[in-house]
């Protein structure tokens, strides 16, 4: 459980601190909101975009078999909202049991009046797995997900006997519209902390910024929403040096506040 901590503290470590943000147009809300409430400045540069999927025939041909699967699963929020909009376009009901990868999934299941069946100690893909059975034999579980994403769960899953029905509900592409003005908001700004939320946003900041993607990080602290997204830092000689005991929004929040307030 994460350490409750003063509002009133976190507004004098946050107060006059910079923070750019990186996260899908769109999903930026809460992490500004409760960064900007807590005193910092926060600057938004979405490095990437989401959309669904065009042809969405494999979709509803899942949505109206779904009763011939043990579990649907989500491993993302955005998954839960464009999956759940085509269930209500095609007038279909969700009767099967749900696992999410973590809160902020149960959240968004909750917005659709679902409850999961399953939720995790560790709001990771390798949590996810410990909450299974070694035993999956003929288990049958539908996946809807981004169109490219890590593939240790389908993979471990099917080891165990499972049969896995991967099922692309959205994909991510870079934001070339907010991503191009990213080498003159760094002239421009002076950053306290850079946050990434996933490891498409780091890869697409670094296609922009090329071999100043080093240059202009490499004094800046970088949070990370947990360890995957900091290991893809890793390739271009970053590392995080903020990171939350969990991956959630406040818990990252949390994770800057108390950077901060070790080194006012």
């Amino acid at each position: 459980m994460p350490v409750p901590f003063s509002r009133r503290s976190v507004k004098v470590a946050l107060r006059g601190r910079t923070i750019l943000t990186t996260r899908a147009a769109g999903s930026t809300g809460d992490l500004t909101e409760r960064l900007t409430e807590l005193g910092a400045k926060v600057i938004e540069c979405p490095t990437i975009e989401l959309e669904p999927i065009e042809n969405c025939t494999a979709i509803d041909q899942a949505i109206r078999r779904m009763n011939t699967y043990q579990w649907l699963m989500f491993t993302s929020a955005n998954a839960v909202d464009y999956f759940m909009k085509r269930i209500a376009a095609d007038q279909q009901v969700c009767r099967i049991p749900i696992a999410v990868v973590g809160s902020t999934t149960a959240k968004k299941l909750h917005d659709w009046k679902l409850s999961p069946s399953l939720i995790p100690d560790r709001f990771n893909a390798e949590g996810l797995l410990d909450a299974f059975p070694c035993d999956l034999q003929g288990v049958r579980i539908l996946f809807p997900r981004a169109e490219s994403a890590r593939e240790i769960l389908p993979e471990e899953l099917r080891r165990r006997g499972a049969i896995v029905d991967v099922l692309p509900v959205y994909r991510t592409r870079k934001a070339v519209e907010s991503i191009q003005d990213i080498r003159q908001i760094f002239r421009r700004e002076t950053f306290d902390c850079v946050v990434f939320t996933s490891p498409s946003a780091i890869r697409y900041m670094a296609e922009t910024l090329e071999d100043d993607m080093g240059i202009a990080l490499s004094a800046i602290p970088i949070a990370v929403i947990g360890p995957v997204t900091a290991r893809a830092c890793e390739p271009f000689g970053l590392r995080a040096s903020i990171e939350p005991r969990t991956a959630t929004i406040p818990d990252l929040v949390e994770a800057i506040h108390r950077h901060f307030s070790s080194h006012s």
